[in-house]
């Protein structure tokens, strides 16, 4: 993928549609199908990987189909990470890339991921960071993120890995599955995302803006399946909802 500060518009505000009881905040089981989310393509020049609402292995999601494509599937949150600042989610692949690299832009692709928009306060960004965003912003990006956390599976690189994407230091990539050994299964996940927004960009006043999820294989050529989820946020010491 070329391009992982997105810019994610045209997506539905989750503030009024949020299912919030006992400290658990549903984002998405798809039992509706994709209501709410939208697709948000990067390079217009790049086939979009394609988004369903399917059944598989008895679970209701969002499945993404990527053949030599990127795109993302997106909706806007509005989260209290004070009270849920846990993201739980499942997710499923039909394997890992073979060729996939995420530590060159040649090989940045993934076989599944679930991407963090986020917006940071203002002192936690350099003067330069800060020019290049308002740049990109005045040319038709105003809904650009201040930085984004992704979560990959990988082919490769050992759980737990994180390191800046390729492309740009304002996204992190954090590794949490890799190669073959859970493909073909559905795998549960859970991430203290404000823990991450404070590790990563050195701020206790990140807030999430944005969630999207995708397969990427624009660079290898690849083709490759990945469903999502049981989508949610629970409090620091709550059960995932799953």
């Amino acid at each position: 993928m070329r391009l992982q500060i997105v810019l994610v518009a045209g997506s539905l505000s989750l503030a009024s549609a949020a299912l919030a009881a006992g400290g658990v905040q549903w984002i998405a089981d798809f039992k509706n199908g994709l209501s709410g989310w939208s697709v948000q393509r990067i390079n217009k020049k790049v086939p979009a990987t394609v988004f369903t609402a399917t059944t598989v292995g008895g679970k209701k999601a969002a499945e993404a189909k990527a053949v030599k494509s990127m795109a993302l599937l997106t909706r806007k949150v509005t989260i209290d990470l004070a009270q849920t600042p846990v993201l739980c989610w499942q997710w499923r692949v039909s394997g890992a890339l073979k060729t996939a690299d995420i530590t060159k832009k040649k090989g940045d692709d993934q076989a599944a991921r679930v991407y963090v928009g986020l917006k940071l306060p203002a002192a936690s960004m350099s003067l330069g960071t800060r020019a290049k965003l308002g740049a990109a912003r005045a040319q038709g990006g105003n809904a650009i993120p201040d930085g984004a956390l992704n979560y990959v599976w990988d082919n490769k690189l050992a759980v737990g890995t994180t390191r800046p994407n390729v492309y740009t230091e304002r996204a992190r990539v954090i590794v949490m599955q890799t190669g073959n050994g859970q493909a073909g299964q559905w795998v549960s996940e859970r991430r203290d995302i404000a823990a991450d927004i404070e590790k990563q960009f050195k701020t206790k006043k990140g807030k999430v803006t944005s969630l999207a999820i995708s397969a990427d294989t624009d660079n290898t050529g690849e083709t490759v399946t990945a469903w999502f989820t049981n989508i949610h946020m629970v409090g620091a010491g709550q059960s995932c909802q799953f």
